[in-house]
């Protein structure tokens, strides 16, 4: 879902450039600058905007849901069964959640969901070479964008 979100974020942009700024990026920013571009692109007509922050309000969820899986302390039960331990900052308390494997596979299945919709969404609202926007720097120097940060 992040490298679809990176190539919609300089597709929506429209400049090669755009990869600088999003390889520093993570999953949550590009969602919500993906939505704000969206909503003030001129190029797009209110479907293809609204079927775009729609797919990008999905990605938000999704993005959220394997953010507990990934974030989340596990630890395996008997009987096919985890338990996230979930904190917070403010509180000394911790929620305890059970998950089964299948659960864990439907949260991924909503990240790819989530980008395919993103994906489809922009090949309405731009056109099927919309994801080329984002390659052209690449190409140019021979190796992706965060390839070179200490540059």
């Amino acid at each position: 879902m992040e490298r679809v979100l990176r190539v919609a974020f300089s597709a929506l942009v429209g400049s090669k450039y755009a990869a600088v700024v999003d390889a520093r990026m993570a999953a949550a920013a590009l969602i919500e600058d993906c939505e704000r571009i969206a909503r003030y692109h001129t190029d797009l007509s209110d479907a293809e905007k609204a079927a775009l922050v729609a797919a990008l309000k999905d990605c938000h969820e999704a993005n959220r849901a394997r953010n507990r899986v990934i974030h989340d302390a596990w630890a395996a039960r008997p009987g096919n069964v985890m338990v996230t331990l979930r904190g917070r900052r403010e509180s000394h308390d911790v929620t305890v959640t059970l998950k089964t494997p299948a659960e864990v596979r439907q949260v991924a299945d909503r990240v790819a969901d989530a980008a395919d919709a993103v994906k489809a969404a922009m090949t309405s609202a731009l056109g099927s070479n919309w994801p080329l926007v984002e390659d052209r720097l690449r190409q140019e120097l021979g190796h992706d964008i965060g390839a070179d940060q200490g540059a």
